[in-house]
């Protein structure tokens, strides 16, 4: 909170300033009574920039250490942020010693550097914040110099603009008319750029609607964004009055009390600015806690039914108010005897058919639903949750999860068939919350106890690739669409650079699996196929890693896996075929792994002579063109 309050009265006595340093120019006013304050809160803005870094200084290095002179100054040399904050203080005092020599010196080219670099300052106010994090692409660092400099613009000119309709008052209307004009086109562009940057940052700091509400950081945005709307709307009202006033005619003191409503709440806005600068963004906390009983799903509501919703159930009658009640909306506009409170009338029954058709897409949801995984998606994440499943869940579920264990039968509720579709409509969120405290229909206990966060996690992590194994049976040569995410391993490397198999993303990867001198297998053929795969791969110029078990030829090898049994058993998962007995020993299978991490394409053998081998170089050079996308790891 202190960093909050910091940051707040370090920008808003600079927007101040500049505002007063704008607003005479755009009118060709000498402002001279402004110079006083425009120092002052230029000075102001210096003087807390210190104490603005003692507080960074102190967020950052750890508490043992104290804080003194030669700390600070060794902060200032060694850290970035220190660096950024040097630069940003020397605009700072620049700033102050114009806005001080503007007292005693009359000059137009004075008044014009001092309004130059005073909207430098506003423009790097963010420099110590979050824009610093060289993790954001340079167009995101970008976005928030623009957001806080047109942002601040506003703000500044705002307020400049109130205080000068209070002390203006004996003004010609004209003068006052023509300034609140002017400055309207000033603020116009400010707002789009505020709005596209702040999408941008959006983007970036929050990641998804749900983190809106999920998150603190989340939260306080909506306020803010509660605030700018607040804002708009009673700058509507000064544009409205300036389009219809008369000439010769300008209300000054109404305008100066509406545009302080405004000012207010642009405010509040920037102090919540200042306030989530400060915390963690939203698309980087681990512990989300989600307020509502409900959750908008496409995929648990209209998607899941493939629109054929059963009829008479609530989201079908919420979906036919969704329909009928904008068309009576209409009809009320229409009809001659309606037409004295269609105005009111057709507003609230659209209202009411956009509420519900929302409405219709709504599912339940628990504190728990968004939250993020304490532990990565990987194969050896599986193989401890398929452990963990073994030992506490398939009494129900069953060995093969579909609801059919030795246990259902005595059960008032059958347990869910986990390999099922409907698994996909629900977010992880919510398996972790019904692990955590028990299932909806009582009937599935708690494992709180019996399973750590971590173990919840990993359990999850195999129920995710379970749930796919209806789907996957059918997953052949011809590739698919992307929907199956490659659960992430360790690989051998001695420089340690490629260590994962999502460091190999980029470019194809065919991850190739066999069991070589194992009983009944045809050694010849089987290293002939496996020769056969390698050669084509490397042909293609795609990555290949092996899981090879038995003692397979070093010429067949690719690069290697660190817990190769992990990987071929959370495979195996998926490695699954119509009428045939699930195993979890992969006798050979070749999984086409896209340059963005999914699963498309698998071969079980190939044949010296057939078309496997061209199909598989047919597909490596189809998933080579395909555009890169970033995915989760958790993507279901």
């Amino acid at each position: 909170m202190e960093m909050a309050f910091l940051r707040f009265f370090e920008s808003l006595p600079a927007a101040l300033a500049v505002g007063l340093l704008l607003l005479p120019r755009l009118i060709d006013e000498d402002g001279a009574r402004f110079k006083p304050v425009i120092a002052l809160f230029a000075s102001v803005r210096a003087v807390l920039g210190f104490f603005l870094i003692a507080a960074i200084a102190r967020d950052i290095v750890p508490a043992e250490r104290p804080i003194d002179y030669a700390a600070l100054v060794a902060f200032c040399s060694s850290t970035v942020i220190g660096k950024a904050w040097v630069v940003t203080q020397l605009i700072a005092l620049t700033f102050a010693a114009l806005a001080i020599a503007r007292l005693a010196v009359k000059s137009d080219l004075l008044d014009k550097a001092a309004l130059g670099v005073g909207g430098l300052v506003l423009a790097v106010t963010s420099v110590t914040g979050h824009a610093i994090d060289d993790s954001f692409t340079l167009f995101t660092q970008a976005s928030f110099l623009f957001h806080t400099s047109a942002g601040l613009t506003w703000i500044g000119g705002l307020l400049g603009l109130v205080y000068w309709m209070f002390t203006g008052r004996d003004k010609p209307p004209e003068v006052a008319a023509k300034l609140a004009e002017r400055w309207s086109l000033v603020a116009k562009v400010a707002i789009v750029v505020v709005v596209a940057s702040g999408l941008v940052m959006a983007w970036e700091n929050v990641g998804s609607f749900a983190n809106l509400l999920a998150t603190p950081y989340g939260r306080w945005l909506t306020v803010k964004l509660a605030l700018f709307c607040a804002a708009m709307l009673a700058a509507l009202a000064l544009a409205l009055h300036i389009n219809r006033r008369r000439a010769g005619e300008f209300d000054v003191g109404w305008y100066g009390r509406v545009g302080f409503g405004e000012a207010v709440a642009a405010v509040g806005l920037l102090f919540i600015a200042g306030y989530i600068s400060a915390s963690t963004p939203a698309a980087h906390e681990t512990d989300l806690y989600w307020p509502l009983p409900f959750r908008l799903s496409w995929n648990a509501t209209w998607g899941y039914w493939g629109f054929k919703v059963p009829m008479w159930s609530s989201p079908w009658w919420l979906g036919v108010g969704g329909v009928v009640l904008p068309l009576l909306g209409a009809a009320l506009w229409w009809l001659p005897k309606t037409r004295p409170w269609r105005r009111v009338a057709t507003p609230i029954a659209v209202a009411a058919g956009v509420l519900s058709a929302t409405a219709s897409f709504g599912t339940q949801a628990y504190p728990d639903t968004y939250n993020d995984p304490t532990v990565d998606y990987t194969a050896e994440s599986i193989a401890r949750g398929q452990k963990d499943f073994a030992e506490n869940c398939v009494g129900c579920h069953g060995v093969g999860g579909e609801g059919n264990g030795e246990m259902a039968k005595g059960l008032s509720v059958t347990p869910a068939d986990l390999t099922a579709p409907h698994v996909g409509t629900h977010t992880i969120g919510d398996i972790f919350h019904w692990l955590t405290f028990g299932g909806q229909s009582g009937v599935m206990p708690s494992f709180k106890d019996a399973l750590d966060v971590d173990d919840r996690w990993d359990m999850i992590n195999f129920l995710l690739i379970l749930s796919s194994t209806n789907q996957s049976r059918f997953m052949g040569p011809r590739g698919m669409i992307q929907w199956l995410v490659a659960p992430d391993f360790s690989l051998e490397d001695a420089d340690d650079k490629i260590n994962l198999l999502s460091n190999l993303r980029g470019v194809p990867t065919v991850l190739s699996i066999a069991r070589c001198n194992a009983p009944g297998v045809d050694e010849t053929a089987l290293e002939a196929s496996l020769a056969l795969a390698r050669d084509t791969v490397k042909a293609a110029g795609a990555n290949q890693v092996t899981v090879y078990q038995g003692g397979c030829p070093s010429s067949v090898m690719g690069r290697m896996s660190v817990h190769p049994k992990a990987v071929e058993n959370a495979y195996s998962i998926i490695n699954r075929y119509p009428n045939e007995t699930p195993t979890t020993e992969i006798a050979e299978a070749h999984f086409v792994i896209d340059r963005s991490g999914y699963v498309r394409a698998r071969f079980r053998h190939f044949e010296p002579g057939d078309a496997m081998a061209a199909q598989l170089r047919d597909q490596i050079a189809m998933m080579a063109k395909e555009p890169f996308v970033v995915i989760s790891l958790h993507s279901h």
